[in-house]
């Protein structure tokens, strides 16, 4: 198993529900999709960090789902929806 972390921080802080709830629509609904992908966890803290856990069936798998050609327009669309409220600290 794989397990792909991300931090990000979203300000103004808020503005994290909104980031959550778009994330969820988003990039979970499209990960869903992907071969491999097992489950998603959030975490959420007072400061306006957001931790996430992404579980995968193999490190090919995740890999698969980052170079997979949809990628790039989720990500945009999750941008576009969001606005320039969040960074990625963290990615692994």
């Amino acid at each position: 198993m794989k397990v792909e972390r991300l931090s990000f921080i979203v300000t103004p802080e808020e503005k994290v529900e909104d980031f959550l709830k778009a994330d969820d629509g988003i990039w979970t609904k499209w990960l869903q999709q992907r071969p491999g992908f097992i489950s998603k966890r959030c975490i959420r803290y007072p400061s306006g960090r957001v931790e996430m856990m992404i579980h995968w069936r193999s490190k090919l798998d995740q890999a698969h789902a980052a170079h997979h050609p949809e990628h790039l327009i989720v990500d945009a669309t999750f941008r576009n929806t969001v606005g320039p409220i969040f960074s990625l600290l963290y990615s692994d």
